[in-house]
């Protein structure tokens, strides 16, 4: 029996990251409303790549949201949770399109804003091995940086504001216990707010445009044994 690997596009992305300077882990997400069929487009940051040990294959890609915003709701309004990542890597000449399901996980103590369990075996995996989305949701608020940490300490986003002023009465830094400044009350408003935000892929494009000819690859998920990503060599 062959042994499990890990998928040749994802080998292909993380080594690309690390050659990328600057903003090496922004991306671009795109999801859609079932309700006005708008699509809406917006930068993220690639926090961590998660991957059972059961799985090497079918990684996850993590991100962060705050539960508040309307990209929350446009995912929990289609009934298939597809989003689709965009990655443009400038220091390699390539581009991957991952296009997948969503999962979200918010605050435990949200009763009125709840996230979206993560479905398939990958999710069944780490269930039976009773890993815990709220510990990785802790770890991760805790692993930014103070300044980020306070874009969870503001109103609603995207909500109206009567000028850019009003910006002033929020907070600049929210510092983690232990941290100079420590604030209970915004430390916990700010953690309440934010919530992870994890692809599970099933479809990548990927595009070499560094080589001559150029390549671009189609990477389907397989839903069996044996080899879990079809590929599909494709026109660039």
């Amino acid at each position: 029996m062959m042994a499990a690997r890990s998928a040749r596009w994802h080998n292909a992305l993380k080594l690309a990251l690390q050659k990328e300077e600057g903003m090496k882990n922004v991306f671009q997400l795109a999801t859609a409303s079932v309700n006005d069929t708008t699509p809406y487009v917006r930068s993220h940051i690639l926090r961590d790549h998660i991957t059972h040990p059961s799985f090497p294959s079918l990684p996850l890609l993590l991100t962060s949201t705050d539960i508040r915003t309307p990209k929350v709701t446009q995912i929990k309004s289609n009934p298939s949770h597809r989003v689709e990542a965009h990655f443009w890597i400038k220091a390699t000449n390539e581009q991957f399109r991952v296009s997948g399901r969503v999962a979200i996980y918010p605050s435990p103590g949200l009763t009125d804003k709840k996230g979206i369990e993560g479905v398939g075996e990958v999710y069944d995996a780490f269930r039976s091995q009773g890993w815990n989305w709220e510990d990785e949701r802790r770890k991760q608020f805790d692993s930014v940086g103070a300044h980020m940490r306070a874009s969870w300490c503001r109103p609603v986003p995207g909500s109206p504001m009567d000028s850019y002023s009003d910006a002033e009465k929020w907070p600049v830094k929210v510092a983690k216990p232990g941290e100079e400044g420590y604030d209970a009350e915004d430390y916990e408003e700010a953690l309440g707010n934010f919530a992870l935000l994890l692809i599970d892929p099933i479809e990548v494009d990927y595009v070499e445009l560094g080589v001559t000819p150029n390549r671009r690859t189609k990477f389907v998920r397989q839903e069996s044994d044996g080899e879990r990503w079809k590929e599909v060599i494709l026109v660039p």
